[in-house]
């Protein structure tokens, strides 16, 4: 279960490493964040199919934020989205603070 909750976690932070691009940052870590509460303790795999399916198209819209972006503009992206309230979120939920 636990490894379940970390494997979100760990496409969560694609997801967010990849966003970009005003308040568009934040809207991808409000969905990563609502993606991994709506995935906490489900262990039935047609769920959690459900709700990834249910996030791909922001979650790809998220993805491609990032691509054709230089070094420098991934890192400022990076720091960008450290300032939205969803990331300090799910920093806590990433190390078990919830």
């Amino acid at each position: 279960m636990k490894k379940l909750f970390v494997s979100a976690g760990v496409v969560s932070a694609m997801f967010l490493a990849s966003c970009g691009g005003g308040s568009d940052v934040c809207d991808c870590a409000d969905m990563s964040v609502a993606m991994m509460n709506e995935m906490k303790g489900l262990e039935d795999m047609a769920k959690i199919t459900e709700i990834t399916e249910k996030y791909a198209a922001q979650a790809e819209k998220c993805e491609k934020m990032g691509e054709g972006k230089s070094d420098e503009e991934l890192k400022a992206m990076e720091e960008e989205i450290k300032g939205c309230a969803s990331f300090k979120e799910m920093e806590k939920m990433m190390s078990g603070g919830q």
